[in-house]
């Protein structure tokens, strides 16, 4: 039985750009859906994971407002918690939903789909990640998840995957070969050069397609000014 509406208010986390926040927020995040766009043209990227190589990079505010921003465009968005380890989606959004409700259930196997979808306001459907499970990285490799993906793409434009960061746990390499590319976030002045091309080589190392890299928390250089642009608080780099 799919779940009602509910509204999404979040929880000491990531500000929606549905919320008050400021201008150059928002445009952001529109300019990096126009970018993943013009990415995917040639090739669609319906179903995408979201990593980081460190925690508190800042990749599931992205996998949030990407979902959300997708949504806008009238795009059918799904937003999967795929971080079977280290889960926030729930949290964040103060979803109402049974813990034991959500993917690792599903791929195990107790529930269905419907018992775990959870409908919001913003037209961005929700799985939760459901209860920590003993064997995270061969669930995310499944069948059962490559089944839930393939079912998925027949009823959404784009599924969003967030998965725990690359280069600390392997999970999000495990799941590329079953969805179609990578955005990578990289938090400035946080994750060092060498741990990010430590993450990349994990990735390139099973083909993973990284469809580009967004920078979080941008300083805009004081020589430039606060009127350099809107590009404040996010940058988005095609690779």
């Amino acid at each position: 039985m799919i779940k009602k509406k509910q509204s999404i208010v979040p929880n000491n986390g990531p500000h929606l750009i549905t919320d008050n926040v400021p201008f150059e927020y928002v445009e952001a995040y529109k300019a990096m859906r126009t970018n993943f766009n013009f990415v995917t043209a040639n090739g669609k990227a319906q179903k995408i994971i979201v990593t980081s190589s460190l925690p508190n990079e800042g990749k599931s505010t992205v996998a949030i407002n990407l979902a959300i921003s997708l949504a806008q465009a009238d795009n059918k968005v799904l937003l999967i918690d795929a971080d079977l380890r280290n889960p926030v989606l729930r949290r964040y959004l103060c979803l109402k939903v049974d813990h034991q409700l959500g993917l690792s259930a599903l791929l195990n196997g107790d529930v269905k789909v419907g018992d775990c979808l959870i409908k919001t306001e913003y037209d961005v459907d929700v799985i939760a990640s459901g209860p920590t499970p003993p064997n995270p990285a061969e669930l995310i490799r499944s069948d059962a998840m490559r089944s839930l993906l393939e079912g998925a793409a027949e009823n959404y434009d784009y599924i969003i995957c967030d998965t725990p960061p690359v280069g600390v746990i392997t999970d999000a390499a495990a799941l590329s070969p079953l969805c179609d590319g990578v955005l990578y976030v990289i938090r400035q002045k946080y994750s060092n050069k060498s741990q990010v091309r430590n993450a990349i080589k994990k990735l390139q190392a099973v083909d993973a397609k990284i469809l580009g890299t967004i920078l979080c928390q941008y300083e805009i250089p004081k020589r430039l000014g606060k009127g350099y642009g809107y590009y404040h608080s996010y940058r988005y780099r095609t690779e």
